[in-house]
């Protein structure tokens, strides 16, 4: 079940931060209102008469208002981050990667700052145009990545016939990030479900999955999500 709360709303606007589960899905459905969403942390799948799109760490997105679409969410669940429109609204549809995905981004546009030349993506760093879809090589090389975290980068780019090097570069044109993020994404978010989801004490989340101690897992869901552990825990406390 989503998880949602709003962080800020104004007259024809609202900022809202939600959390899918693992594996949740959403059938078949449309907004009445406009929505640009910021991917946080995890991942989905996005079905639409545009076609197939495929989200997985830190991405932007427009959907006109009325839009349809239906989501699969990862096995890592999502955070999300979304500015709603009532009146103002992007022309097109489009998932994308900014070239630097931040929370702050989405505040502007909701304090009215830079308006719709997010949206259009004209500002340096943000997306010009769609994304396209990676080939299924890579899509299965992207799995076998945060499915297996004990199998090297190296050995894995060999499965695949290539050097490393060349697989770290494909991978990172095709995703937006290399290998390496790819898996500290995924273990940040696999962090957010059990911060947003559950009461286990910080400490035991950080050591469940992998992080150093809980100093480590604070870094790094600060630095994906732009909220500290207690702090997402506490927004999310009264939903």
């Amino acid at each position: 079940m989503v998880l949602s709360v709003t962080l800020e709303a104004s007259p024809g606007r609202r900022l809202v931060l939600s959390h899918y589960a693992p594996g949740e899905e959403c059938r078949p459905h449309r907004h009445d209102w406009a929505q640009v969403s910021l991917l946080l942390a995890g991942g989905y799948v996005e079905d639409s008469d545009q076609g197939r799109a495929r989200a997985d760490g830190p991405g932007l997105s427009a959907k006109p208002g009325r839009f349809e679409h239906e989501n699969r969410f990862g096995d890592a669940g999502a955070l999300i981050l979304s500015l709603n429109l009532e009146t103002i609204a992007p022309e097109r549809y489009f998932v994308a990667r900014p070239a630097a995905a931040g929370r702050d981004t989405l505040k502007r546009m909701a304090d009215g700052e830079t308006g719709m030349t997010i949206l259009a993506g004209t500002l340096p760093g943000e997306p010009s145009g769609p994304v396209a879809p990676p080939g299924p090589w890579l899509d299965r090389a992207h799995d076998r990545l945060l499915a297996e975290p004990d199998l090297s980068i190296a050995a894995l780019s060999r499965s695949f016939g290539l050097h490393p090097v060349r697989f770290a570069r494909l991978f990172r044109e095709a995703f937006a990030q290399s290998p390496t993020a790819a898996r500290q994404n995924r273990r940040s978010a696999r962090a957010v479900v059990r911060i947003v989801r559950s009461g286990t004490p910080l400490a035991e989340v950080a050591a469940d999955e992998g992080f150093a101690d809980q100093a480590h897992l604070s870094r790094a869901v600060s630095q994906a999500t732009g909220w500290s552990p207690g702090r997402l825990r506490r927004l999310f406390a009264a939903v």
